[in-house]
């Protein structure tokens, strides 16, 4: 009978053949494959660091610091998965590069998130932490998030998101409740994103593109407003490494 778990982060960093200083200190961190390839493109000299089923990683220069870019998931198991990986294999300060639907009638299709804590409504990290645990955002991450923000002019909020595993059960009942309580967003990833980052030690953070306004059922995925917001969530990951 084992005595461990069987399958460990370090076991999988091992096999993908990264050491614990294969990767950037800093990781640009979107969810679909597509936005990790134009990202890709801003790096300098950027060298593919590992291949994982459909997640890639590359690492190169970018605003003059060593940093890994790659797709992180869709999801809170996947995005588990790869978030063990950069942590284990050298990052030190991650930015969950993505998109959230807004619980506040205030926040719009088209408006960007700066995410500070996380409800989480999803089962993955609680396989890591205890219900009463405090998922939240780093913040020497939030604020350069913040100043990055302030100096392109781009205007973002700031809050708690819910992460759920359940989209379509995003009931009027939880979205009243969620809206009540002050939560701004919800997506499916950035709880288990930040509760890892934070088990482990390392500073994380997320801005993301708003694409749906919850409280009124508005879909704005095809928006150009929400397209725009995305082109804006990676210009001011890219313009925080200017202050960690």
């Amino acid at each position: 009978m084992v005595k461990e778990p069987h399958f460990t982060p370090q076991r999988m960093v091992t096999m993908l053949g990264l050491q614990s200083d294969s990767l950037g200190p800093y990781a640009l961190v979107p969810g679909p494959k597509e936005r990790s390839e134009m990202m890709v493109k801003l790096l300098d000299g950027a060298q593919k660091s590992f291949t994982f089923l459909d997640y890639e990683m590359h690492t190169g220069s970018l605003e003059g610091k060593r940093v890994t870019v790659g797709n992180g998931g869709r999801y809170a198991p996947d995005t588990a998965i790869t978030t063990e990986i950069l942590c284990g294999a050298g990052a030190k300060a991650l930015i969950r590069v993505g998109s959230c639907g807004s619980l506040q009638d205030h926040i719009k299709v088209g408006d960007l998130v700066i995410v500070t804590g996380a409800l989480r409504g999803d089962g993955t990290s609680r396989y890591y932490v205890a219900e009463n645990f405090s998922t939240i955002a780093h913040g020497d991450i939030v604020n350069a998030l913040k100043r990055a923000a302030e100096d392109l002019k781009v205007h973002c909020h700031t809050g708690w998101i819910f992460t759920t595993d359940a989209l379509f059960q995003e009931t009027p009942e939880l979205i009243q409740q969620l809206n009540e309580q002050n939560v701004s967003s919800i997506d499916m990833v950035t709880s288990a994103f930040l509760t890892i980052a934070q088990v482990r030690g390392k500073k994380a953070g997320a801005v993301l593109a708003v694409s749906d306004e919850c409280l009124h059922g508005k879909f704005g995925f095809r928006d150009p407003a929400f397209s725009t917001a995305e082109q804006k969530t990676i210009d001011v990951a890219r313009r925080a490494l200017v202050y960690l």
